[in-house]
């Protein structure tokens, strides 16, 4: 069995037919990122794959077919084609079209440019394992993307957290408190008290003064 790999972009495409359209899985394989072929002394790679997860197609470049068809296209090398299905993939710029001989057609679109690629049915020997390569590599994917979302979220506080965070920043202590320090409050005169020692309540009730006794 090969190793499970994921591709690096991919898209669902509905094939142009007749009838409803049942919708294909394509994607890419070639070079992990720009230049990695050619730094490793080896020649470009790169290969369309469009399959219903039962039955695969695919350009079956070789090395010399490929330059065929870049000479006849002018992109610059395998690398810009997979930039092309990448960037075509994102703007729902790739269209199929399933052929009576059983072959396809692909064509991706690029602002005003496009490129057509021819795709042959891989026999099921051929296309089995590789159909359990790209299964597994996009269950590999996802739970790698499960992980990320799970580390994120343990990284970010608790909905109860943030509302005591919220809390503590809207409810402030009474300004009477805060002010303190600063300066004596108003004292306030209770009746019956001494207004000559503040504190004490006075002995007796004024009276007022006696004018019968003076």
């Amino acid at each position: 069995m090969q190793r499970p790999s994921a591709p690096g972009s991919l898209c669902l495409v509905p094939a142009q037919a007749s009838g409803p359209e049942p919708r294909y899985l394509c994607y890419c394989e070639g070079p992990a990122r720009p230049g990695r072929d050619a730094d490793l002394g080896g020649t470009p790679t790169f290969n369309l794959y469009v399959t219903d997860a039962l039955e695969l197609w695919s350009t079956s470049f070789t090395p010399e077919s490929l330059q065929k068809h870049r000479a006849q296209h002018d992109p610059d090398g395998a690398e810009d084609y997979w930039a092309w299905f990448r960037v075509a993939c994102d703007q729902h710029a790739v269209s199929l079209a399933l052929k009576e001989d059983s072959s396809a057609s692909l064509t991706i679109s690029k602002e005003e440019k496009t490129l057509t690629f021819d795709l042959s049915k891989v026999p099921h020997c051929e296309a089995a394992p590789r159909l359990q390569a790209l299964m597994l590599g996009l269950a590999e994917q996802a739970r790698g993307l499960e992980r990320q979302l799970a580390a994120l979220k343990d990284e970010r506080p608790s909905p109860k957290k943030r509302a005591q965070t919220a809390g503590q920043q809207v409810f402030l202590p009474d300004p009477d408190f805060r002010r303190g320090a600063q300066g004596p409050a108003t004292r306030k005169w209770m009746p019956g008290e001494s207004l000559i020692n503040p504190g004490f309540k006075s002995k007796k009730p004024a009276s007022g003064v006696n004018f019968d006794d003076a």
